[in-house]
């Protein structure tokens, strides 16, 4: 393939500093249908995951998050990369985690607790409620994902009388979520930064 077809499958880089590089590519998925992935480079890891339909992808380097927003600005995903020095799998401890949302959110209530799934790994979620500014009830979905470098904490936040409309956007980004040494072939077309 000519480096002008190259160019067609792999979009400009969205976001980029030292340890941070947010771009999108282009691959073959089930039955030849093309498909774009955003992948995220940090450091020797590989975040790729698929843009929920219709939703805008902001990049923050400097925290490593990457911010989602729909059309109506309605609610908001957003998913942070915490990177250990040990290479070891971090393990989630459920009553360490709900101090850390807690105190991160004074006053609020944890409402429940379940598993859930990224695309080859396995965490814990917590449904959160709380008052902003003393009037707005407000409900985050908070999921955390451990890997061999660290964790991932996704955070999908709207008003509490909403927040179910986007349960299904969320359950499919944490599915479509995959987490590899950087210097992984893509799966899905066998190389390196997309399809050849």
């Amino acid at each position: 393939m000519g480096l002008a077809a190259l160019a067609f499958f792999v979009a400009p880089t969205l976001a980029v500093a030292d340890d941070f590089r947010l771009f999108t590519e282009t691959v073959r998925g089930a039955e030849q249908v093309v498909m774009t992935n955003y992948v995220l480079i940090i450091e020797e890891w590989r975040f790729v995951f698929v843009q929920p339909p219709k939703w805008s992808v902001r990049p923050e380097a400097e925290n490593k998050t990457v911010h989602l927003l729909p059309e109506d600005l309605r609610a908001g995903i957003s998913f942070k990369i915490t990177l250990e020095q040990n290479t070891a799998q971090p393990e989630l401890k459920p009553q360490e985690l709900r101090q850390e949302i807690l105190e991160r959110y004074a006053g609020a209530a944890i409402t429940n607790e379940f598993k859930c799934y990224t695309s080859g790994a396995e965490g814990i979620v917590f449904d959160v409620r709380r008052l902003v500014e003393q009037k707005t009830l407000v409900s985050s979905r908070i999921a955390f994902v451990a890997f061999g470098g660290g964790r991932v904490e996704f955070e999908l936040t709207a008003n509490a009388e909403r927040i179910a409309d986007y349960h299904f956007v969320f359950g499919a980004l944490l599915s479509s979520f995959r987490i590899v040494p950087a210097a992984t072939k893509s799966a899905i077309s066998g190389q390196a930064g997309g399809l050849k």
